[in-house]
């Protein structure tokens, strides 16, 4: 064994005796400070304190002093050769291990034969002289924040995966010796290719799963120990990374009930107390068909390879039989495969004397059932109906449903030269949606789609040479934002970007939930217009078929709206669908709201809101206690345009400090036509008083 071997054994051993002096909480795993850390590889001879015995971990460290933690950490031979380094001369303290770092390669000089031993090491510098310790390869494809030196960037990064620095937001700065001390220890106690646990938890007395933060591929039964308060060691049987990677399961031998134990793992120490003897039966928790004849059993908690794949403990009504058992490698899940089924008939399924890992029988269980399926016919895709779509998009249409969750794997299309990014189920079960990266004009793309299964498993054939041209200006997805209620009969529909006249006129509003109670919108009508100044917003009004005016939207209530009839509107996993909350405000009609005098023989009048339907005969004027006053004609002169004010011109001058009142007759509307405009208050005519000039 090398010298180096033995060294990290001994801080290994130094490590864990340190950490059983420490009070260590139920559960949860003892870390060292730094300080602690800096007194381990003390009292091993690799790094040194200061006169007053303090570590002084703020400071920064010289390259000299690095020099000579990496000398007596990798017991690098001496030289007394030629000095390499003309500021680094014999009689220098540091000269040793200055020539001993030089000639491994490990630290270079700062050119002009100069070493620059007071000069502090920086972070970046740190991790690549780790990175030539540990004889490491630096990888420039990991991202990561945080300056650093062009040279040195692989080598940070790769530090930062293996643990030996932390994240930090400049890596040019000086590394202070606490830096020095936590990348040390890290390379040699070994936490950079460590499990990053985030707990540890006794699920019964054979049984311990290890919670981690980050995913792991693998753990080898040997990287963990376990032994008791009383000093008893228990077996670690075998290990099992879970299927997201994200825990590993631990089975051992027997574990003394209720008691603290002490798990390490990759030299790190975790406790956690024992559970009482399990007593509990494992159960079914799911019965779940996978393809044509293939179900899979899902139970509460591993359960006995011999019992779960013997034959004899799975039967079926109607003469099914069983052809295959396996036991998937967590052993919490059965699958099992049946001979061929006749349509449409259900086969009941009897499942017995399954044992859980401490020998509980599960009861019988005879309620589960299938419904068989002779269907043989592999799904196809209709060609004719394959298409790119205007916003890049494309459309594949299979001839009968297919299985949902395959469909939407991305790894089921592939196209040379470019990404599948994302596929989409409609509704019905027959029809994907593609959207792929960038595409480049006037090039020719191949799609092939293969592994896809309809709902009774049986599995398409692989389809290629469904060829498409390549749209580069795609028109951009339009995404439905939100839903208000401006008053009781009218809405505001906001998108994430500007939509065209067209999209407005086939714009559909379904209200589909009036507090949770389905809603009919039969009979009813819309008016739908561009927001003034806003071309993101559409202003959506009803009326029904027996009010123009109903009270639709009513405070207290949430309703629930789906749009369509928008072109390229995002509609995957409801992306068209919202909510939003009626409201107090009424829908006030329409009425005049200020004359304005332009001049002897002309008045502008301004109303409350866009009407239309305006016209001269509406416009009733009247000297205040006088005679009437004649309206040649309005300068509009278009019944159907929709405005907010109307020039009349009068058949006579006014008389300049006259007093008139102009009054109004029905006929004008709002700008659906839906409500007629205001005309009376109460019993009285509603009038503007001006006068004249």
């Amino acid at each position: 064994m090398k010298k180096t071997a033995f060294r990290k054994i001994a801080l290994a051993l130094l490590a864990f005796t340190l950490l059983l002096g420490l009070a260590v909480p139920s559960a949860g795993a003892a870390t060292l400070t730094t300080e602690e850390k800096f007194q381990i590889l003390k009292q091993h001879g690799i790094m040194t304190g200061f006169e007053d015995g303090s570590s002084r971990l703020h400071e920064s460290m010289s390259r000299e002093q690095f020099a000579a933690v990496l000398y007596r950490l990798l017991e690098l031979p001496s030289s007394n050769s030629t000095p390499r380094f003309s500021d680094v001369l014999k009689n220098r303290w540091s000269f040793t291990a200055v020539q001993a770092v030089r000639n491994a390669g490990i630290m270079e000089g700062k050119g002009n034969n100069r070493f620059e031993p007071t000069a502090p090491v920086k972070v970046e510098e740190l991790a690549v002289v780790l990175l030539k310790v540990n004889n490491g390869t630096p990888n420039t494809n990991i991202s990561f924040q945080g300056k650093v030196s062009a040279w040195a960037k692989g080598a940070v990064a790769t530090a930062l995966v293996k643990g030996w620095i932390a994240p930090m937001s400049d890596y040019t700065v000086k590394a202070t010796r606490g830096v020095l001390v936590e990348a040390i220890y890290a390379v040699y106690i070994g936490s950079g290719t460590a499990l990053d646990v985030r707990s540890v938890e006794g699920l019964n007395v054979q049984t311990v799963r290890v919670n981690l933060k980050a995913k792991a591929g693998s753990a080898d039964v040997n990287r963990f120990s376990l032994r008791d308060d009383l000093g008893n060691a228990v077996p670690i049987l075998y290990s099992t990374v879970s299927a997201d990677g994200m825990s590993v399961l631990l089975t051992t031998g027997y574990q003394l009930e209720n008691r603290t134990h002490y798990l390490t793992i990759d030299g790190s120490v975790w406790t956690y107390t024992s559970t009482k003897s399990d007593m509990t039966k494992p159960t079914i928790t799911a019965f779940d068909r996978i393809t044509a004849r293939v179900y899979t059993l899902t139970f509460s908690e591993p359960v006995d390879n011999g019992t779960a794949t013997n034959p004899s403990n799975y039967s079926f009504s109607g003469g099914l039989k069983l052809t295959s058992v396996q036991l998937s490698s967590d052993k919490r899940q059965v699958t099992i495969t049946t001979s061929n089924q006749s349509d449409n008939t259900r086969y009941w399924l009897t499942v017995k004397n399954i044992k859980d890992l401490a020998g509980n029988v599960m009861d019988t269980r005879s309620d589960l059932s299938i419904i068989g399926s002779n269907d043989a016919t592999k799904p196809t895709i209709i060609e004719s109906e394959f298409k790119v779509n205007a916003d890049a998009s494309l459309t594949i249409k299979f001839s009968e449903k297919v299985n949902r969750d395959i469909a939407v794997q991305t790894a089921r299309y592939s196209i040379p030269g470019l990404s599948v990014l994302s596929a989409s189920l409609d509704n019905e079960g027959r029809t994907v949606t593609l959207r792929t990266s960038a595409q480049q004009d006037k090039t020719v793309y191949n799609l092939t789609v293969s592994g896809i299964p309809d709902l009774a498993g049986n599995i398409m054939d692989t389809k290629s040479g469904l060829l498409f041209g390549g749209i580069s200006n795609p028109v951009l997805p339009v995404k439905l934002q939100s839903i208000a209620a401006v008053n009781e009969n009218t809405i505001e529909v906001t998108f994430d970007r500007d939509i065209t006249d067209s999209d407005i006129g086939s714009l559909v509003v379904t209200i589909l939930k009036d507090n949770g109670a389905n809603v009919s919108m039969s009979g009813w009508s819309k008016y739908a217009v561009r927001k003034s100044g806003a071309n993101k917003v559409v202003s959506v009004q009803f009326r029904t078929g027996t009010d123009p005016n109903p009270a639709l939207f009513q405070p207290g209530h949430v309703y629930s709206a789906r749009v369509t009839g928008v072109s390229s509107l995002l509609t995957q996993d409801g992306a068209n669908d919202t909510t939003f909350a009626g409201t107090v405000a009424a829908n006030e009609i329409p009425y005049a709201k200020q004359v304005v005098v332009v001049n002897r023989s002309t008045i502008k009048v301004l109303f409350s809101e866009p009407v239309k339907n305006v016209n001269e005969p509406y416009f009733v004027l009247n000297e205040q206690g006088g005679s009437a006053v004649g309206i040649s004609h309005d300068e509009l002169n278009n019944t159907g345009a929709v405005v907010t004010e109307v020039t009349l011109k009068l058949s006579k001058d006014m008389t300049p400090g006259q007093v008139y009142v102009l009054t109004f007759k029905p006929g004008i509307t709002d700008a659906a036509g839906f409500n007629g405009w205001k005309t009376k208050n109460g019993n009285e005519d509603y009038s503007i008083l001006f006068t004249g000039i």
